[in-house]
């Protein structure tokens, strides 16, 4: 997967623009805390009563399908599929973060972002051929959370959140020139509920924030074709795991 240059493109993206964004983020919060009063042992002690902090996230990522297939794969003789089986493929994340305060312990997060991934689904034949196909993906995602936040302890917090995004594939092939290179072709609209949690850390000069989310996709993505691999399709349902860092 590595080997793949999409990929090593993608992960010299997200390491060029993260090298550049956050000192650039770190200085602005060093500039800003400069004003703030001093106070033994906590770092940017005035820093929650803001109304808005803004920020970036930069991470890591598994994609994969949840398949439904039609009830028997059987009526696809002679030419028939025993199973679909889906693999997790690893990606790349990056967006802009965008923090509105509510209260004390409750937060309104407005979080665009783009991933940088692919989808992989194998097919098992007769005779023991497998056929296996790969899709890239480009996502450029929209997500909206609710986050409950524990009481600051000293330099540190934890929280949980919650909500859903509405995800547009841009490089998806149900238009593309190559069109019939994809037997499986995914539609591009998606809506997606996401659930995570994650730890907050007050350093001297910006807030570091590492995080775990899991999204389930609401819409059935299969594009309908009329070939073999397809027939056997009755939905496919996106699935996802990001490990983001955060920096604000």
């Amino acid at each position: 997967m590595l080997n793949n240059p999409f990929i090593k493109r993608s992960l010299f993206f997200v390491l060029f623009a993260g090298f550049f964004l956050a000192p650039a983020i770190s200085y602005a919060q060093f500039n800003r805390n400069k004003k703030q009063k001093n106070v033994v042992g906590v770092n940017m002690p005035k820093y929650d009563r803001r109304r808005f902090h803004f920020g970036i996230n930069i991470g890591t990522q598994l994609t994969g399908v949840a398949v439904r297939t039609i009830p028997d794969l059987r009526a696809l003789l002679p030419d028939t599929i025993y199973s679909i089986t889906p693999l997790w493929n690893p990606g790349f994340t990056m967006g802009i973060e965008t923090n509105m305060r509510i209260n004390e312990n409750l937060d309104l997060r407005f979080t665009p972002q783009l991933t940088l991934t692919s989808r992989t689904l194998l097919f098992e034949r007769p005779a023991g051929r497998v056929d296996k196909f790969e899709v890239e993906a480009t996502f450029a995602e929209f997500p909206v959370y609710i986050k409950f936040k524990t009481n600051r302890i000293n330099n540190f917090r934890a929280y949980v959140l919650a909500g859903g995004k509405y995800v547009y594939d841009i490089s998806n092939k149900v238009k593309a020139e190559n069109a019939s290179d994809y037997p499986v072709k995914f539609n591009a609209n998606d809506a997606q509920i996401e659930a995570g949690f994650g730890l907050d850390f007050y350093l001297p000069y910006f807030k570091f924030s590492a995080q775990v989310k899991g999204s389930w996709g609401m819409v059935n993505l299969n594009y309908p074709e009329n070939n073999i691999y397809n027939k056997g399709i009755d939905g496919l349902y996106a699935r996802s795991i990001f490990i983001t860092f955060l920096f604000e």
